[in-house]
């Protein structure tokens, strides 16, 4: 019984942690208007700009993968998924389309037009 108790105390730790983790996780980022409000984190350093894309210097990026937390604030957002192309990832939200390509410290947001 002590054990069930001990095991039940650590998943309601865990389970409120992991809770408080999603709620507080859009503090983090922000919604860019003129991309279709697709999330960029704060910390990112904008380095270059045009028409369709947006250059940021941004240390949690490897180049391999999405960072977790920011994964979970683009889903949050509504974005999904749609395509992956080496470190290129595709997501769309109510028909626009956004690539999003890493690279080691960099992070490229790029726009589809219609």
């Amino acid at each position: 019984m002590k054990r069930f108790m001990s095991l039940l105390l650590v998943f309601i730790v865990l389970l409120g942690i992991g809770i408080y983790y999603y709620v507080n996780l859009d503090k983090n980022y922000h919604l860019e208007k003129g991309y279709y409000n697709f999330p960029i984190p704060d910390d990112a350093k904008l380095e270059s700009e045009n028409k369709k894309a947006k250059n940021y210097e941004w240390d949690p990026a490897t180049g391999t993968e999405v960072p977790l937390g920011y994964r979970l604030m683009i889903k949050k957002s509504g974005w999904k998924q749609i395509d992956i192309e080496g470190a290129n990832m595709i997501y769309q939200k109510n028909g626009n389309i956004i690539n999003l390509n890493f690279d080691t410290d960099y992070i490229e947001i790029t726009k589809e037009s219609r």
